[in-house]
């Protein structure tokens, strides 16, 4: 963000700086969890999407 630029009014800075550098980092090391469909299964899901 450029000095000049003002942050949203959504955005309050005291909420932004209480983030945790590396805080996931070892359970991404783990592995996942993540399963990928297929596409006859999302459709089963997700009618809707294509």
């Amino acid at each position: 963000m450029r000095k000049t630029e003002e942050m949203r009014t959504e955005y309050r800075r005291e909420g932004l700086v209480k983030g945790v550098r590396g805080k996931y980092y070892a359970a991404f090391q783990k592995g996942s969890n993540m399963v990928l469909l297929t596409p006859e299964l999302t459709k089963i899901f997700w009618p809707t999407r294509q």
